[in-house]
């Protein structure tokens, strides 16, 4: 399957040092989890949650330094396989120096980004914000649109996010092609979290023939803090195929779904979470995935577009 959102380059960077545990991380993602392409991402939060949650100091955080110090490790020893399609993706700009940057992200491999994570930045607002888009955020818009780089939505806060479909639209009716995803995201109609996206979010994303990649993180899937749920057990496979029957439902095919399963199991803070919970993230399942969809009576055609085919369509065509 194309994962839309996986965090190999954050995991390449945090253990740069041990090529052996990065190879056998690498062949697990490739042949026991089937993922045949996928944006691979490089992850930035605030400089005190990168180092309690990665390890990483103040001092080493630079964008294209570390972009490129994980780039020269997965050429080296050839960490991607060739037949791997995938591109990388920054989640995040809190730390781009200057918005002229973007086009060395560009000839670096970058074809997705997100402007914002959870927090604040230059350029708008997570969910821990209020704020929309700023001026300037706006004229990285503009660029982004103009080198064909997606723009990811995942982690805006609503403000953000419409202030950034509408930019996208203005930028559309004067013949520019935007590209929009959102590369994890599910749907609050089904989980209720503010990480998920509204009915009209999902709508605006499909007006703009954008992509959506459901993700198999349980907290966006079901409330996992849920007693009835934990004492009835209820598998992550249903909760994870409600989003998208939801999916379809909404906009009447699969035409605009992919699936992402944004593995963060290596990061410290969700050790303790995914031992303890009885519902189980899509890294574990990925493999029965297509098995689940047959008995959920999705037709073949629906699920090769749904692991693989729309990611080609909505994504890869359009990017530079």
């Amino acid at each position: 399957m194309f994962d839309c959102h996986y965090d190999l380059l954050t995991y390449i960077y945090m253990n740069r040092f041990d090529v052996e545990k990065i190879k056998r991380h690498c062949r697990e993602i490739y042949h026991k989890l089937n993922i045949t392409g996928g944006i691979f991402n490089l992850f930035f939060m605030s400089y005190q949650e990168m180092k309690e949650e990665l390890g990483i100091e103040e001092k080493e955080v630079n964008l294209i330094s570390m972009l490129l110090t994980v780039d020269k490790l997965i050429q080296k020893y050839e960490l991607i396989p060739e037949t791997t399609q995938y591109v990388y993706g920054i989640e995040g700009l809190d730390y781009l120096e200057k918005i002229e940057d973007i086009e060395v992200l560009k000839r670096l491999g970058v074809r997705s980004i997100n402007p914002v994570w959870n927090n604040e930045n230059c350029f708008g607002g997570g969910i821990r914000s209020e704020i929309g888009l700023t001026s300037l955020g706006e004229e990285l818009i503009d660029v982004l649109v103009e080198e064909k780089i997606a723009i990811d939505l995942s982690h805006s806060n609503e403000k953000t996010f419409m202030d950034i479909i509408q930019r996208c639209k203005r930028l559309k009716s004067r013949g520019k092609e935007p590209v929009i995803l959102a590369s994890h995201s599910n749907c609050r109609a089904v989980c209720d979290v503010n990480r998920n996206l509204t009915d009209r979010q999902i709508k605006e994303i499909v007006d703009l023939d954008g992509l959506i990649g459901l993700v198999g993180y349980k907290r966006f899937c079901i409330d996992v803090e849920d007693k009835e749920i934990q004492n009835k057990k209820y598998h992550f496979e249903q909760a994870y195929i409600e989003n998208i029957k939801h999916m379809k439902k909404l906009i009447g095919n699969i035409e605009h779904v992919a699936v992402a399963t944004d593995d963060m199991s290596y990061y410290k803070i969700q050790k303790e979470f995914y031992q303890n919970s009885n519902v189980y993230p899509l890294k574990e399942v990925g493999a029965r995935l297509r098995k689940k969809l047959e008995e959920e009576k999705f037709s073949q055609e629906e699920i090769e577009k749904l692991l693989n085919l729309n990611v080609k369509e909505k994504l890869l065509n359009k990017i530079g």
